[in-house]
């Protein structure tokens, strides 16, 4: 990994702790938040995926997209990261046990 790479990653995976931390504070049913990005295509191949532990909590959660997703952009923003469309780089699902 490059000294450019590991800055931006540092810088993505400290927005990433914020953004889980909100995210366990303000989603019922949340369990985590898991991210994967390929740097060479970087920011369009960053896929967070938000974790939930079950189906209800899913449901219940979507209402709640557009407030992660803007809390997503604003903390990426805030470390010179710009999405373009928010809504390919983040996506909810269902944890596996």
């Amino acid at each position: 990994m490059s000294k450019t790479v590991r800055k931006l990653n540092d810088k993505l995976v400290g927005a990433l702790k914020i953004l889980n931390e909100f995210a366990c504070e303000e989603l019922v049913g949340f369990k985590k938040l898991e991210h994967t990005v390929a740097f060479d295509l970087f920011p369009g191949s960053l896929l967070v995926t938000c974790y939930f532990e079950d189906q209800a909590a899913l449901d219940n959660s979507k209402k709640d997209k557009k407030i992660i997703q803007k809390k997503l952009v604003s903390l990426l923003l805030k470390q010179g990261i710009v999405l373009k469309d928010v809504k390919q780089n983040l996506a909810f699902a269902v944890s596996e046990l």
